[in-house]
Order: C-alpha cells, then sequence, then structure tokens
C-alpha cells in the first residue's frame, strides 16, 4: 500500500572510500526543506539492438550504468551556540564536503578586555585562525554589535581585524568563533570526497553511494528574506534498503534567523576603515568546477564513476543594487569601479548567537562601471563583483575567494 510521500528521513555520512559498500548512517540525519525527491536517479539502458526472425521479435534491454542526480535543500543554520567550546554541525559538516573545507575559526569562544575597534585585545592568545571569522558582541552594544569580522592575524592578545568595528570593545566583549566553509585552492588537493545518503520513507528506502557535489545555489539574500542552499549531487551508484520509518539518528532540526539587522562593509583592501552601504538584489554564484572521473574498479557491478576532482577553476561573483548618486560629474561608485583598486567585502545577514550567518570576500574587483537604472521605481546601481583568491595564500583559508560563516 502507498503511503504519505511527505514523511521520510534522510541520513548522510561522509566516505572513507569514494563510494565504498559501507551501510552504516549513525552520525546525521539532515534537517531538508520540502519533499525529499530522488527521482531523478537512473540506471540507464540501451536496445539489445540484435537481428531477429520476426518483425515483433525483440529482446530485453542491456543493463547500463547508474547514476543521476538529486537535490537538497536547507536552510542554513546552526542552531547551537557558539559560547565555549563549539563543533561542526550536520549541516556545516555537509555544506563543507560540497564547497570544499568546513572548519572552526577557534576552538573556544573568549572575550576582550579592550584595544580598538581594529585590533581588539583578546583574554586568549592566539587561537583564532589567520584569513578566518570571527563574531563580536550582540546586537545593539555599539562595537561589535553581533556582526562577523574578518581577521588578519591573531598574534599574543592582539586580534588584527580587515575591517574595523563599529567602535572600540568594551571589557568583557565576547569573541565567537565561526564555524567556516570555504573552497579548496591549492593545484594539489583536489580529490572530492564522496559522501553516501540514505532516503528512508513510508514506503520504499534508498542508499546513494559516491554521492559529489555538482553545484550550489544561495537563496533567500536579502533583508526580510530566509537564507538557503540548494545543493545539486551527482550519484555513482544506488540500490533499495530494508530501512524503514522512522529514523534512529539524531536530528539537526533549527528555525533560521530572518535577514535582518546585519551590515555590509565595502572596502578598499588594506583600507580598514568601516564603509557600510545599504544594498538589495544581492546574490552570490559559486561554480563549483567539480568533475566526476569515469573509470574501473567500482564496488557495484553497474557503477560508472570511481571518483571526482574539483577540475578547472572555481569562480565567485556577487552582484547587488545600491543607489544612485545625487547629481555630479564624479559619482563615487563609478570612481571605484574605474579605479585600480580592490575591495574586501564582509556580510552579516543575521546577528544571534546559534543563528549568525554572514561571508567575507579578501579580494573583490567591480566588473564594469555601473550606469543608472530603474529598481522598484527608484535610480539604483547594479554592481557586478568577481571575487578572487586573497592576497595572502600561506593557506585555504587564506586564499578561499569566500568565506562562509555559521556562528
Amino acid at each position: 500500500m502507498s503511503n504519505s510521500n511527505v514523511l521520510a528521513a534522510v541520513e548522510y555520512e561522509a566516505e572513507s572510500v569514494f563510494g565504498e559498500d559501507v551501510t552504516t548512517f549513525a552520525t546525521h540525519q539532515l534537517s531538508v526543506r520540502g519533499e525529499p525527491d530522488i527521482s531523478g536517479i537512473t540506471w540507464d539502458t540501451e536496445p539489445a539492438g540484435r537481428i531477429e526472425q520476426y518483425r515483433t521479435g525483440g529482446a530485453p534491454p542491456v543493463k547500463m550504468t547508474k547514476g543521476g542526480t538529486f537535490k537538497t535543500v536547507h536552510d542554513m543554520v546552526r542552531g547551537v551556540t557558539m559560547v565555549g567550546s563549539p563543533s561542526i554541525s550536520a549541516f556545516g559538516t555537509l555544506w563543507g564536503l560540497a564547497v570544499g573545507t568546513a572548519a572552526l575559526s577557534a576552538a573556544a569562544s573568549t572575550t576582550l578586555t579592550g584595544g580598538t575597534a581594529v585590533a581588539p585585545t583578546t583574554t586568549a592568545s592566539g587561537t583564532f585562525s589567520a584569513g578566518g571569522l570571527c563574531r563580536v558582541g550582540a546586537l545593539g552594544d555599539g562595537d561589535g554589535n553581533g556582526q562577523f569580522y574578518a581577521i588578519g592575524t591573531h598574534t599574543t592578545t592582539t586580534l588584527t581585524l580587515l575591517g574595523a568595528m563599529d567602535g572600540a570593545p568594551v571589557n568583557g566583549a565576547v569573541l565567537y568563533p565561526v564555524e567556516q566553509i570555504y573552497p579548496t585552492s591549492a593545484a594539489t588537493t583536489t580529490d572530492v570526497t564522496g559522501t553516501r545518503f540514505r532516503f528512508l520513507s513510508a514506503n520504499l528506502g534508498y542508499e546513494l553511494h559516491g554521492c559529489f557535489p555538482m553545484s550550489i545555489e544561495y537563496t533567500g539574500t536579502n533583508t526580510g528574506e530566509r537564507l538557503q542552499a540548494t545543493i545539486t549531487w551527482g550519484v555513482s551508484w544506488w540500490r533499495h534498503t530494508s530501512t524503514t520509518l522512522p529514523s534512529a539518528v539524531a536530528s539537526d532540526r533549527y528555525n533560521p534567523a530572518v535577514n535582518a539587522a546585519g551590515s555590509f562593509n565595502f572596502q578598499a583592501v588594506g583600507t580598514t576603515t568601516r564603509a557600510t552601504y545599504q544594498i538589495r538584489n544581492l546574490s552570490i554564484t559559486h561554480t563549483l568546477a567539480v568533475v566526476p572521473m569515469p573509470g574501473p574498479g567500482g564496488v557495484d557491478a553497474n557503477q560508472k564513476y570511481v571518483g571526482a576532482k574539483r577540475g578547472g577553476h572555481d569562480s565567485v561573483s556577487m552582484t547587488f543594487t545600491v543607489d544612485a548618486d545625487a547629481a555630479t560629474a564624479t559619482p563615487a561608485w563609478h570612481a571605484l569601479a574605474t579605479g585600480t583598486n580592490l575591495f574586501h567585502a564582509e556580510m552579516t545577514f543575521s546577528s544571534a548567537d546559534s543563528t549568525a550567518v554572514g561571508f567575507k570576500m579578501p579580494r573583490v574587483c567591480i566588473r564594469k562601471p555601473p550606469v543608472q537604472s530603474n529598481n522598484g521605481g527608484v535610480n539604483a546601481l547594479v554592481i557586478e563583483c568577481d571575487a578572487y583568491a586573497g592576497a595572502t595564500t600561506t593557506n585555504d583559508l587564506t586564499r578561499a575567494p569566500i568565506v562562509w560563516g555559521l556562528a
């Protein structure tokens, strides 16, 4: 008997070996948006094509390789406090598998004891990663305001920021670590870690092995919206499972915060003075450039792909709208777009502990000079940007063209 299609569970594990025949799903049950849909997985066939003695003759088709795609849709939320010694969330772990890396900017939270808006003094010494993100204070406190900030270095008890806070910190302000998601960029670290999924429903269940990210789409990026990520996964092989609902695996189910009370800092590289703008129509595009690798040696008799690599170049771009300048022969955004400056950008979507989301881009180019256009009945400028690797090339974190943060 067929049952409801809206009752389901999705479990996943990172694979030790790409596409391995392992049936354990004990760590992560995903909180996904919408009805799980795996109707895009395939088992290809080809006509037998042999000659026949009769016009109505025929034969069963040849069973070819398994594959296909499916999507998972996620609220971008951590859901657990960053005070103390946090760990990477289930969603953050999966997001890192798709984009490249998930890592904490520090092992534990600490406090500030003073200092300046660009170089606050910390209680802990040298614990935050260069090139990473932190979050400071709480909304309305006049200094950190709960926003995300990009870290230059943390040497002894001096935390040097790439962009200054809104004010010098008070003694005791909380310095939060951030759950960071960012792409890999070294030429020799291109292998994709395979992921296996188990889809359970009130009827059939499926195991999907050797899954690899194909694309990621960010939506709900504007004020008043609900930030979400849609990941499209390729499949190396799959089979049915007799495991049924309900899943016994623990699940993270947290409501996200609405995008509100955040900030957007956009400033020339090397300039730490805070320059915030009221932006609209923000979009972030990240092309993953993942290439599936066909070959022999699969564990399933109909497995075509035995790995996946991050080939070519990831590309990251950003578009947003700002108000047009007052009448002038030297509009500010035109000057920014026609000069030789590179820019750094820091965005905070929401600012409360456990539901805060933001990102940083360390090196941004404005693609072309903007021309005034109509945006909802007001004059506006559309700013198109490309994000590139940071100037500090120490490691993937400092090089990353975009570093997302959950906190």
